[in-house]
């Protein structure tokens, strides 16, 4: 028989996101937390684009119309540099198909830090270059948002236990963007390696709205202060 909507908890994906909920003891019931899709921001596949669609397509059509479906996007969507992306564009196209949907949480993501061999996230991209002693670019005008995949995932537990979040779609991100210099520095912490860089008069800042989630961070005690980029940093990078 299938299974009923009080029956549904359910996980799509294999990587970081979806070992952090796996792992969740507070996922409601009724929930399917969507968090498989392109791995790399730099795709230009479209064939990896249209699996990624049909992937979710065949999901939401096998979800029940009850229950809630969690889909994990970007925050890049909001950053003028990267309207022309195409990973971005794909990414606004599935929020588009979820939306339709409905009964949905959008959840738009920054740069999230955790154990995941994926050699294509910024941090494990520059930690690879400092620990090998290779040269790389760095964007001294760039900012990133940095955010712990187990305090993402405590975020977005929250919203579903108190029902925060009607379907609607909201920004789990830190509320300081971090300079790329800072990142750097903090991996040079961390590994206890000096990074070998070309410094490029390049990048910006653009804000990200996370006020959705001030009673979440309140009741998460979470608290994005000035160490907290150091201490994120230190704890996925420092014991390799």
């Amino acid at each position: 028989m299938p299974a009923t909507h009080a029956e549904i908890q359910m996980i799509v994906g294999s990587g970081l996101l979806s070992r952090a909920f796996a792992r969740h003891p507070g996922l409601p019931a009724g929930v399917c937390i969507y968090a498989a899709g392109v791995s790399n921001s730099a795709c230009r596949d479209e064939r990896e684009f249209d699996r990624d669609r049909v992937r979710l397509e065949t999901v939401l059509a096998e979800l029940p119309r009850e229950s809630r479906i969690v889909y994990f996007s970007t925050c890049s969507i909001g950053d003028p540099w990267s309207q022309d992306n195409a990973y971005t564009q794909h990414k606004r196209k599935l929020e588009e198909i979820v939306r339709d949907r409905g009964n949905h949480l959008v959840v738009r993501l920054p740069q999230v830090a955790g154990e995941t061999p994926n050699p294509h996230t910024l941090l494990n991209y520059l930690y690879n270059r400092i620990v090998r002693s290779e040269r790389f670019d760095l964007w001294q005008r760039a900012t990133r948002n940095i955010i712990d995949v187990a305090d993402a995932a405590d975020i977005v537990i929250d919203l579903l236990q108190n029902r925060d979040m009607p379907a609607a779609i909201v920004n789990v991100a830190n509320s300081r963007n971090s300079p790329m210099t800072d990142i750097v520095a903090a991996l040079e912490q961390a590994t206890q390696r000096r990074a070998i860089f070309n410094v490029v008069d390049k990048g910006g800042d653009y804000p990200i709205d996370v006020g959705a989630i001030e009673n979440a961070l309140r009741r998460c005690a979470i608290t994005f202060d000035g160490t907290y980029l150091a201490r994120t940093v230190g704890r996925y990078y420092g014991r390799r």
